[in-house]
């Protein structure tokens, strides 16, 4: 056999790596995306999604009217 030839299951083997190489790199950056996304938008107080631990609203408007169709 010469040098650039390679048997099936060299090749095979080859290709497994390549595919786990590809499914590693695949997990790896679906978790920096998420790291970055948690650092950004809910860690960071002037993220989109901080959350400061208070479970009444930022801001309450005193001046329902409960008369309103739209009011829930």
């Amino acid at each position: 056999m010469s040098r650039g030839q390679r048997r099936g299951s060299d090749l095979s083997d080859l290709e497994y790596r390549r595919d786990q190489v590809a499914e590693e790199d695949q997990h790896k950056a679906i978790q920096e995306a998420l790291a970055g996304f948690l650092s950004d938008e809910v860690l960071d107080r002037k993220g989109e999604h901080y959350y400061d631990g208070r479970l009444e609203p930022a801001s309450v408007d005193c001046n329902i009217d409960l008369n309103d169709p739209n009011f829930d």
